[in-house]
């Protein structure tokens, strides 16, 4: 049985929530008054009496029934097509005058063909009948949409009493912190990590290629996950070797700026909102520029690297030869900007399309800069944040909804998440940015999830799981892959606090999703979208992200492995155990190899034994704490531990 926390959540939910925040409505109010007129000057055209008045004026009461009138059936399904058409891309592109140009080219083009020939009927003919076609479908259309959010706004609303009851009595497991020892996919894990990071070239083989706007194979999504992953394998494994880590995380860092990362955003700013400028951290695009500022964040608090708050360490540069100079600060002044010129308190992901999760990255990302440089700029967006957050977002039963519009003020399921809706999202679920907001959602989330696993946890028997999980679809739906569900439950695990069978699901992922590939090929089954992900779960003890960030960097205590031969050996632990003491595991890239380890940071003048080899070895730092010793045919995975001799 997990441990619990005796104090419950205090943050309730409101009594009698509003359908909409102050914001929304307003916005809401305005999309209506401009459909109502639409409407009125259809309804006006159609009383005037003239035959290609009465086609516009019934294609503007409801898109494309004009044609209907003008005795074109095609032409009516053709425009309802080209709504759909237009509806995806008002989406999936920011395509906001999509929907507008179809329906008013509708009345346009039935005014023109009221007089003009027929493929089946006579010229000029029109079926009056069809006029009313015309409101029948408008009220139909708007009933519809009413009845749809009013259900499911009671629907959530009748939920609260039970709700915060629960919230008011509900213990919460104490979250695991017992120290995981990586195993051999780990090693092969971090090996890919590797060698994606110093591939030659500087290029990005071993990604997932695909359309970069929605689909699953965005690259930006699939860097920003490694990052995270390589920073907690650093914090949580190697807090004792840096060197490797740190450079291969500055380097996937520095691999945001590729062209082929960020070169989207020049179609979406251009289609969204009209402009062309390429820049990718300007304006909007909150999917990018905070992301990337978490990740510099989660680096710097793992590492302690400090190389991108240099003026200028990020440029990117379009293809016509411009550059766009940023760094860890300009980044983070950036998303407060944006935010300081948002009506509705969140700012775009794609133009005028706001997303909770990414906006949940950028509190992130500007509370942890001003975590690891003194600066504020959280504190100046707090209060407009969280009000968005609180008023826009949340909805009657403490979840929030996934995407607004910042145009119209309008909230749907997009069919990314289940439902549409979430208690929490971003790397760190609030815990950094709202404490309370993250005890309330994990309390509801583990309303759900805590019954499946302590099932589960009944089937671990002496540590192992014997169980095998059905294929999931990947977010591209090109693929599927054993390892989606599997990182489902060791996070669930890991919520419920079930270490037990968070550490067995590990070991059955691994053994039901091994490929024995080796870079580019990825060791699991899944794709480059989900690889990160995979690495974050197995990675995420004792610190999370969430914990890391807050921790901030700490300088290792201990023993350091300062230095050894990178291109022959690579470290898959370094930790301080004892008084003085290291636990290190040491791995040859290609064939045996003699490795020779220098080490800082040992107690001066002593005798220290390193133990696992053949072998023990002793060696005696010098007066700086300083020393080297030689590891002789590393051919295989070789643990180690160093310790001062009594």
């Amino acid at each position: 049985m997990s441990a619990v926390v005796s104090s419950p959540p205090r943050l309730l939910l409101a009594e009698a929530p509003p359908r909409f925040g102050r914001i929304s409505k307003r916005l809401l109010a305005r999309l209506i008054v401009a459909i109502a007129i639409v409407e009125l000057a259809g309804a006006v055209l159609i009383a005037s009496g003239g035959r290609a008045a009465r086609a516009a004026g019934a294609s503007l009461v409801f898109p494309g029934v004009g044609f209907l009138v003008d005795a074109a059936p095609v032409m009516f399904g053709i425009t309802l097509v080209l709504v759909v058409v237009a509806l995806v891309l008002w989406w999936g592109l920011s395509a906001h005058v999509a929907i507008p140009l179809v329906w008013l080219g509708s009345a346009l083009g039935a005014a023109l063909l009221a007089d003009g020939p027929r493929l089946w009927t006579s010229r000029g003919t029109q079926w009056p009948w069809a006029i009313w076609v015309a409101p029948v479908l408008a009220l139909a259309f708007v009933g519809w949409a009413v009845q749809r959010v009013e259900r499911r706004y009671r629907a959530k609303r009748a939920k609260v009493p039970e709700l915060n009851e629960y919230l008011r009595t509900a213990e919460l497991p104490a979250k695991i912190e017992t120290r995981r020892d990586p195993d051999a996919m780990d090693a092969e894990l971090l090996r890919w990590c590797y060698s994606f990071a110093f591939q030659p070239d500087d290029d990005l083989q071993g990604l997932q290629w695909g359309e970069q706007f929605h689909g699953g194979t965005q690259l930006r999504y699939q860097m920003n996950s490694l990052a995270w992953a390589m920073s907690l394998y650093a914090a949580n494994f190697l807090p004792n070797a840096p060197g490797q880590i740190a450079e291969a995380l500055d380097r996937v860092v520095a691999k945001h700026t590729d062209l082929r990362v960020w070169g989207y955003w020049r179609t979406l700013n251009l289609l969204g909102n009209f402009d062309p400028n390429p820049d990718p951290i300007r304006r909007d695009n909150i999917m990018f520029s905070a992301f990337l500022g978490d990740v510099i964040n989660t680096a710097e608090a793992a590492t302690g690297t400090t190389r991108f708050d240099e003026p200028g360490s990020l440029t990117f540069v379009w293809k016509d030869g411009r550059t766009f100079a940023y760094d860890h600060h300009s980044i983070a002044e950036a998303v407060r900007a944006n935010y300081r010129r948002s009506r509705l308190g969140f700012f775009p992901c794609e133009p005028g399309w706001s997303f909770t999760v990414c906006n949940v990255m950028g509190a992130q990302a500007l509370r942890n800069h001003d975590a690891l440089h003194g600066t504020a700029d959280w504190d100046e967006i707090r209060e407009d944040w969280q009000r968005a957050l609180d008023e826009e977002y949340l909805t009657p039963d403490g979840s929030y909804a996934h995407i607004r519009s910042n145009h119209v003020g309008l909230s749907w399921d997009t069919g990314e998440v289940p439902g549409g809706h979430y208690f929490a999202n971003g790397t760190h679920r609030f815990a950094d940015i709202l404490p309370d907001h993250a005890e309330r959602a994990r309390a509801l989330d583990l309303r759900l999830a805590r019954p499946k696993m302590q099932a589960l946890a009944t089937m671990v028997r002496d540590g192992h799981l014997d169980l095998e999980l059905p294929e999931e679809l990947e977010r591209h739906r090109t693929a599927s892959s054993p390892v989606l569900p599997w990182i489902k439950v060791i996070g669930g695990a890991r919520l419920a606090g079930e270490d037990e069978l968070v550490q067995a699901s590990i070991a059955a992922s691994a053994k039901q999703g091994a490929t024995g590939e080796r870079w580019p090929e990825r060791p699991v089954k899944i794709g480059g979208a989900g690889l990160g992900s995979y690495m974050l779960v197995r990675w995420s003890q004792p610190l999370d992200l969430a914990a890391l960030n807050l921790r901030g960097y700490v300088e290792p205590t201990g023993p350091v492995l300062d230095s050894w031969d990178w291109e022959r050996v690579f470290v898959s632990l370094a930790r301080p155990v004892g008084d003085g003491g290291l636990e290190l595991c040491i791995e040859p890239w290609d064939g045996p190899v003699d490795a020779t380890l220098s080490f800082r940071s040992l107690r001066p003048g002593a005798t220290h034994v390193m133990r696992g080899s053949r072998s023990d070895l002793s060696f005696v730092a010098d007066a700086t704490g300083c020393a080297s010793v030689t590891v002789p045919d590393v051919r295989v995975a070789t643990p180690l531990s160093v310790e001062v001799q009594r």
